[in-house]
């Protein structure tokens, strides 16, 4: 398997696997247009024989923050060590453009922290919450856990973030890994 930077074409292939993860919540609904306009947002995994194995997309709010969004891999695939490629090639696009923190939010935290992802709490991640948690049908019941690597954002004002958002977290999942 390899990661390569996704193409045109890839949008079709990622929309239907994106999809097919947003009726049960597991990941954000994304548009057939949004995945074309941000197409260069996505990085694709390919098994040996080129076909599409899973992708993720990176997207950078600044310097001092970008969200791994959309990662899935079809079902067939996991457990061969595609979610891992497709973390490594966005951490390392991170890492090119020197970005200081890199955050998401999972329903599966154990496979993030063995890539080195910590338990942050979301009010930390305020772009990311401005972003999608406001909108987010869960947002006073999240069941997502956020994580980070690098250097959390300055903690700036929090005035703009709902109550909800800044109280501590008192679900904090205890990883041992």
């Amino acid at each position: 398997m390899f990661t390569r930077p996704a193409q045109l074409q890839d949008a079709s292939q990622i929309y239907q696997l994106v999809g097919s993860l947003c009726h049960d919540g597991t990941l954000l609904p994304r548009s057939y247009n949004e995945i074309c306009c941000n197409i260069e947002t996505f990085t694709v995994v390919e098994a040996d024989d080129h076909s599409f194995a899973g992708c993720a997309a990176l997207h950078v709010y600044g310097q001092h923050l970008a969200e791994v969004r959309s990662i899935v891999v079809r079902p067939e695939i996991k457990g061969h060590g595609a979610g891992g490629l497709l973390v490594g090639a966005v951490l390392a696009q991170a890492s090119a453009r020197e970005i200081r923190c890199v955050c998401l939010f999972t329903r599966i935290p154990e496979f993030f922290a063995h890539y080195r992802f910590h338990i942050a709490e979301h009010a930390a991640l305020r772009d990311k919450v401005l972003k999608d948690c406001l909108q987010c049908p869960r947002r006073n019941a999240c069941d997502e856990t956020a994580m980070a690597i690098g250097d959390l954002p300055a903690a700036s004002s929090m005035e703009a973030l709902p109550v909800w958002l800044t109280a501590p977290q008192e679900k904090l999942v205890q990883l041992h890994v």
